[in-house]
């Protein structure tokens, strides 16, 4: 799981800012500001030639039915809320940004933009919009829609603190043309170029012409602008708390470009809320869904032990894949006593007796989580173990004052027990949850389980109203630090500085990092945040895995790698497609009792 950090970081660094040829021309007088001007690709980057991302043997049609475990409160790109399993799948399909990074080469190659330029002093980017480029409405792509996405996100009535410390950065974007638009950040950051130009979703200008921050927030909810991506999310189409469908568009105008052969096949992808993982699986087994991702070992094992499994009509894979892993723990509110106390965080990690569940309770397909950044080069091997250690804990806990026991056993410090709650909000987190409850009984500490629904997790979460969350995070295609861990959103509501972590130094490497253009000293500085980041325990870290599990009803069809080299299961719904012959076979082994072959359990990339 090495290379994504390694590919994209130096390819960004070599394709958008080692190959700038001419300084920046004076923008247009202001009469001219929004006409097309005429365009030569002298002293423009570009780069359209990476390797198919899809497969050509994809045909366009079909439909493809998968879930997900809650419907968020708003259906936003940013603002409060938006930070969603649901939104983060729904974006890229609706709306694009100015340019996309390839999922294998991690080379940048055009969206939005045909063309980019940097500055010498690399402050200054230069997008040139694809002229063909239009929304859904049918209204061309132009600069001026660039320039009020950016409005948007840095009003503060947007309520998102991450959104406006990252687009603070920049000075207000120039509409040079129609097509050109220009940008100028505070400092040099090879970060600020991922983050304007492929990070940031366009919206149309018209639309957001009376609309700032705040009513954005309070309007759009569920109300969808114009995107001018492949599908489009209708309000129709949006039944609350229950399901939404995205369709395809006919008439999306780079449905022909080479990137996107063999992409965006679906004509309908229909997402239902099914907040009982158990529920899905019978749902999936029944034929109610087309494919799960499974992330519980017990249920891979276990519940798709099945006669549909063994008769191919269900596959089954575990895809290796090179995606980072993401962090996922248990994650302390720093804000309160006494999880202030380092000392306090650091026992009861030692609590967790990770071996044994992963042994026990995961089949032993985990393996122990001991970075922020596990599996790539930026990842600090010298970082902690901490293995199970009831004897250390304690002697921590005496340390920080922990020091007499009630009548009942438990821990007591001025007169007061020392008591947790951890939220949680799925139910096969329990039997893990419930043998850590066990062992930290043992110890003295009361550990009370808090199942709650998702929307009520995030929502208190982010309002911060916790001690202990049950908690993953997905990753980045390379490490972004700041969000999780950088001081200005300790204290900040709707942000993934979850447990109020603040460390002067991470500060100031965050800072070097971001203006860092070598990609080894990029590497060598996040090894050593991680190291503090380990620590100071503000997570209990849990455990991961190196590939995907997925399960699918045997009618689809998908390229040799079935999901990209750096990529998640969410590239089904993008790189798969409905196959009319596997659907006939598999209606005639369901009428027939017949078995169709069974694939690969393990499927590797290509070296």
């Amino acid at each position: 799981m090495a290379n994504i950090y390694r590919i994209h970081v130096a390819l960004i660094a070599a394709v958008a800012w080692g190959t700038c040829a001419a300084a920046l021309p004076s923008p247009s007088a202001a009469g001219q500001a929004r006409a097309p001007v005429a365009f030569t690709e002298s002293a423009w980057d570009t780069h359209d030639g990476s390797p198919l991302i899809g497969d050509p043997r994809a045909v366009k049609g079909g439909s493809i039915r998968l879930h997900i475990p809650d419907f968020p409160a708003t259906l936003r790109i940013w603002g409060p809320e938006s930070n969603t399993q649901l939104n983060d799948t729904i974006r890229p399909l609706v709306w694009e940004t100015l340019l996309r990074l390839h999922s294998t080469t991690g080379a940048w190659m055009p969206a939005l933009a045909t063309h980019w330029q940097v500055s010498p002093d690399r402050r200054t980017f230069r997008f040139r919009l694809d002229p063909n480029a239009r929304f859904s409405d049918g209204r061309p792509v132009t600069a001026d829609d660039v320039v009020a996405t950016w409005r948007l996100l840095v009003d503060k009535g947007l309520a998102d603190p991450a959104a406006q410390l990252a687009y603070g950065r920049f000075q207000p974007p120039v509409a040079e043309s129609r097509d050109v638009v220009r940008v100028t950040t505070g400092q040099a950051s090879w970060r600020d170029f991922y983050q304007f130009a492929g990070a940031m979703f366009i919206l149309p200008a018209p639309a957001l012409a009376n609309v700032d921050g705040a009513r954005y927030v309070t309007d759009y909810n569920f109300r969808m602008l114009p995107g001018t991506g492949p599908y489009r999310l209708d309000e129709a189409d949006i039944e609350k708390g229950q399901r939404l469908t995205l369709r395809r568009r006919a008439d999306y105008w780079a449905v022909a470009y080479r990137r996107n052969v063999g992409l965006n096949n679906f004509d309908r992808i229909q997402i239902s809320v099914v907040r009982d993982p158990n529920l899905a699986i019978e749902l999936f087994k029944r034929g109610d869904l087309d494919y799960l991702v499974v992330n519980s070992s017990r249920q891979w094992v276990q519940a798709l032990d099945v006669d549909q499994v063994r008769r191919g009509l269900i596959q089954r894979r575990r895809v290796f894949t090179d995606a980072p892993v993401g962090v996922q723990g248990l994650a302390f509110n720093t804000r309160r006593a006494p999880w202030s106390d380092p000392r306090v965080r650091r026992a009861l990690a030692h609590l967790l007796n990770r071996e044994l569940l992963i042994a026990k309770l995961f089949f032993g397909e985990y393996l122990p989580q001991n970075s922020y950044f596990a599996g790539g080069p930026y990842e600090n091997r010298r970082n902690p173990k901490t293995p199970y250690d009831p004897r250390l804990a304690v002697s921590l806990l005496t340390e920080a004052g922990w020091n007499a026991r009630d009548a009942q056993g438990r821990l007591v410090k001025d007169g007061r027990p020392l008591v947790v709650e951890v939220l949680y909000a799925q139910q096969t987190s329990e039997p893990y949850l419930t043998i850590y409850q066990e062992d930290l009984r043992k110890a003295g500490i009361t550990l009370n389980l808090r199942l709650v629904t998702p929307e009520t997790l995030f929502r208190l979460v982010m309002d911060r109203q916790f001690d202990l969350v049950n908690i993953a995070w997905s990753a980045d295609p390379f490490p972004v630090p700041e969000p999780m861990f950088h001081s200005r959103l300790a204290d900040s509501r709707d942000t993934n500085n979850i447990t109020g972590f603040k460390h002067a130094r991470v500060d100031a490497l965050i800072a070097a990092y971001d203006a860092e253009f070598d990609q080894a000293k990029r590497a060598a500085t996040i090894r050593e945040l991680d190291g503090i980041a380990a620590a100071e325990y503000h997570y209990i870290l849990q455990w991961n895995m190196p590939f995907r599990r997925i399960a699918y009803w045997n009618r689809f069809g998908y390229p040799a790698s079935y999901l990209t080299r750096n990529g998640s299961a969410s590239d089904i719904v993008s790189l798969w497609w409905h196959d009319a012959d596997a659907a006939r076979r598999l209606d005639a082994a369901i009428r027939q009792g017949a078995t169709l072959p069974l694939g690969p359990l393990d499927v590797r990339p290509s070296p």
